[in-house]
């Protein structure tokens, strides 16, 4: 039985008359071996080549995808160039009107400094936050799907406004431009027009009056020694000395037609050539020269014609 078992099997191979002939002898137990071996590497080729073929099918559909995704990137990326396109035009509109509104800050703050009254503290700006982030958000490459077609159509719209204000603007701005000019205007006459009371005291003697013999050409305003002067226009020193009677006495020129004068001063705080601002303190009230006691004699003359100086006060 064991022989059977291990029985052998020969392989003859003739090659021809004159060669010789080969045997190669295999066991039983050899051949079934090799046998069980075949089939191993049989199906391991054959499930290899089903991996195979699985992994290129996976393969495949993953490429589609990616080109279906590139195909989406490039047609965004097309999207997102003519948004950034209109957002650019947008901006440069903006800016245009927010020059626009400069003018019209500048226009404010000259009539606050006339007025006195409060306004509009903020920047100038065209748009509110919102749109300015949104705006942002086209330089990052992360929100290439963020834009939809509305939020297209928005842009459109806001462009569209933007452009009916820029063709009212150049108009706005021309008047804008010669109010500021008026304004200007009007500021430098009231600054240099003498309009503000020079002191503070008792009135005791006004225009016209008869003093010293001959007629009283300004306003007596009396308090005590040492009380502040203010000029009551902007202007040129153009005298600031000893004046006979006058004492020490300033003289003040105003534009092309304003003169104001300041006498029986006890101290005076500019010199001749110096500019001065309406308010500007010049001296202090004295007693100096012809005078009854501490009082400032005030005189305004109009292209040297002397003039009633309350008629100039408030």
């Amino acid at each position: 039985m064991s022989e059977e078992k291990n029985k052998t099997y020969t392989l003859i191979i003739y090659s021809g008359p004159k060669d010789r002939i080969k045997k190669l002898s295999f066991s039983q137990n050899l051949l079934r071996f090799i046998y069980i071996f075949a089939i191993i590497v049989v199906a391991a080729i054959a499930i290899l080549v089903s991996n195979l073929y699985i992994t290129r099918q996976k393969l495949n559909e993953k490429i589609a995808e990616i080109e279906r995704i590139e195909y989406k990137i490039n047609y965004k990326e097309v999207e997102l160039v003519n948004l950034e396109k209109k957002t650019n035009e947008i901006q440069s509109k903006t800016k245009l009107l927010e020059n626009y509104l400069k003018e019209v800050e500048e226009l404010d703050k000259l009539v606050r400094n006339i007025t006195g009254q409060g306004g509009y503290e903020g920047e100038v700006t065209i748009y509110d936050n919102g749109l300015n982030a949104d705006l942002q958000l086209l330089n990052d490459p992360n929100e290439i799907f963020y834009y939809t077609l509305d939020q297209e159509e928005e842009l459109e719209d806001i462009s569209s406004m933007l452009d009916d204000l820029l063709s009212k603007a150049p108009d706005l701005a021309a008047s804008l431009e010669n109010d500021k000019k008026n304004m200007e205007d009007y500021i430098y006459v009231m600054e240099h027009t003498p309009s503000i009371w020079p002191t503070w005291g008792r009135i005791t003697s006004t225009f016209n009056e008869r003093r010293w013999g001959s007629i009283h050409k300004g306003l007596d305003i009396a308090n005590s020694t040492g009380t502040p002067i203010s000029a009551t226009a902007s202007g040129v020193v153009i005298y600031s000395g000893w004046h006979s009677g006058y004492g020490k006495k300033i003289i003040i020129y105003h534009m092309d037609k304003y003169t104001t004068v300041y006498a029986h001063l006890s101290d005076m705080y500019v010199k001749v050539g110096d500019k001065v601002t309406q308010g500007q303190i010049i001296g202090e009230m004295g007693n100096t020269g012809r005078s009854t006691g501490p009082h400032l004699h005030y005189e305004v003359y109009v292209n040297g014609v002397p003039h009633n100086p309350k008629d100039f006060l408030p």
